[in-house]
């Protein structure tokens, strides 16, 4: 009822694991004459539900910006719209975020979205970014604390950590469980701290292999332990290679979002291969 343009076909199912219905999601599509939104179980597993939507029915290839798009909840950001409707992220509930995607897939543009989203909701923002600060206009120096070297990078992240440390030792002494019960116990308005880093393989390239040692530390101490102190990460690559983004760091930024992509760098942000086959090779701004 709320999304007209979406069908949802029931099936009673005779013993198919849900990854052969995905497996033969290209063949349901041709028999339908639909494009498949997702699969998943009904009320039980002997039940399978498909979304689908017309096979001429597209989104556009530009969303212009609304403030309608901001999120009257607490701290929940708008990703962008999917075919059943608009997609967000509640960071009090997914505190991090692994964003990957090719050059030119629309990930920048992305991050640029989400920070701004974070300014309008009173975080405080703080981005590293190594491709020379050419993606962020002079306004963003005004709103953000911008660092643009590894030296600069380390003494961010200590602070963070620092700040970490003593948001955990204040909680647990006035016996709040987060950041919100605090700052509504407390009648405070404790902000939430957004650090974002704009193709974070540039800077373990480059620094100094003890300097990356310290700073994949402080990263991997951030996302290990904040689930309630509202500190955010927000990473941003393009690298496939696994090494500059540790597993302790990974399997802890459980939002995972890639763009055009091929096959080993979308296996690096989602676990699959699913960007590599599903969006085009030219596509900008399509994200799985």
């Amino acid at each position: 009822n709320d999304n007209p343009s979406v069908t949802v076909w029931e099936f009673r199912n005779q013993s198919i694991p849900l990854t052969v219905w995905e497996d033969k999601r290209a063949a349901i599509e041709a028999a339908l004459d639909v494009s498949i939104v997702k699969i998943i179980y009904g009320k039980s597993k002997s039940r399978v539900l498909i979304y689908a939507v017309l096979t001429q029915t597209s989104l556009p290839d530009i969303l212009r910006w609304s403030d309608s798009y901001l999120s009257s909840d607490s701290f929940v950001l708008t990703l962008g719209e999917s075919l059943l409707g608009p997609v967000t992220v509640n960071l009090a509930h997914i505190p991090h975020i692994l964003l990957g995607g090719s050059t030119g897939s629309g990930k920048s543009v992305l991050l640029k979205l989400l920070l701004m989203q974070a300014l309008h909701k009173g975080a405080e923002v703080y981005i590293a970014d190594f491709k020379g600060g050419v993606d962020f206009p002079n306004i963003w120096y005004k709103r953000c604390k911008m660092c643009f070297d590894e030296a600069a990078l380390l003494e961010l992240l200590t602070g963070l950590t620092e700040e970490l440390e003593q948001r955990k030792t204040l909680f647990a002494k006035l016996g709040y469980p987060n950041l919100a019960a605090y700052n509504k116990g407390t009648g405070e308005n404790l902000k939430r701290l957004i650090f974002a880093c704009d193709e974070v393989a540039e800077v373990l390239d480059k620094a100094q292999r003890e300097r990356v040692g310290q700073i994949e530390s402080r990263v991997a101490t951030i996302v290990r332990l904040n689930r309630t102190f509202g500190i955010h990460l927000i990473l941003a690559t393009q690298r496939p290679d696994a090494q500059l983004i540790p597993g302790q760091i990974r399997d802890n930024l459980d939002c995972r979002i890639c763009g055009r992509a091929e096959r080993v760098l979308s296996e690096l942000v989602l676990d699959s291969t699913a960007t590599a086959e599903q969006i085009s090779k030219h596509a900008r701004g399509r994200f799985l």
